[in-house]
């Protein structure tokens, strides 16, 4: 697949199931990640990899977290933890900011650019992703489970697996360019930018459908 094909492929997938990633593609990945943008290379992110066993020790911690705000029905607490093993496996992604003139915005983008990479890395591996939200990210519990630190945060979580049999993907309209994309004219104006693609861009049929999962047919 080309990088192209791979920028304008990729979905988030509606549902994770097995195989999910091996270890030898988690460490392709997470390379994958660490070639993020990156001002002064001060590495502003850090990685913890959830899979097998483990994913009910995280779900214990956010049920634990979810418990503790006291006000939370059960269902919600399981939903809560459910998160943790709906998947095969899950990268959480850091944001490990550095003492440093870079701006600290700067420095969360960089980890972003980072958790997107993941999701690319997995697209170009035939796996499917998911980034979301952590549940109860600040409660102490998850965060002692992330081995945060004080001025770390938890940029999200992408979920690793194959996109389940029957389960559409969803679709993903392009974006009128002139609505989101301006160009800044030597008279000081700002011109909205062409919007239709260049003839040279469109990706072909054959690479359009994304990998990572078990449907077959066309998808949006």
């Amino acid at each position: 697949m080309g990088a192209l094909a791979c920028l304008m492929t990729r979905r988030t997938a509606t549902r994770l199931v097995e195989p999910g990633p091996t270890t030898e593609q988690l460490a392709v990945i997470l390379s994958a990640a660490t070639t993020a943008p990156d001002h002064k290379m001060l590495r502003p992110w850090r990685f913890v990899v959830v899979r097998g066993e483990a994913r009910a020790t995280l779900a214990t911690a956010i049920a634990e977290a979810a418990q503790a705000v006291g006000t939370l029905p059960e269902p919600v607490v399981r939903k809560a933890a459910g998160k943790a093993t709906r998947s095969p496996a899950l990268i959480a992604v850091v944001a490990a900011r550095v003492q440093s003139k870079v701006p600290v915005g700067e420095q969360d983008a960089s980890a972003a650019a980072a958790a997107q990479n993941i999701c690319l890395a997995a697209h170009a591996l035939g796996l499917a992703s998911a980034w979301k939200s952590v549940p109860l990210l600040d409660s102490a519990q998850v965060r002692a489970a992330f081995g945060l630190a004080d001025g770390e945060e938890l940029v999200g979580w992408v979920e690793l697996g194959t996109q389940a049999q029957g389960m559409p993907l969803p679709s993903r309209p392009a974006v009128p360019l002139d609505q989101v994309a301006a160009e800044l004219a030597v008279d000081g104006t700002l011109r909205p930018v062409a919007a239709v693609v260049p003839e040279q861009l469109p990706v072909s049929a054959a690479a359009a459908q994304p990998i990572g999962s078990a449907r077959s047919g066309p998808v949006g």
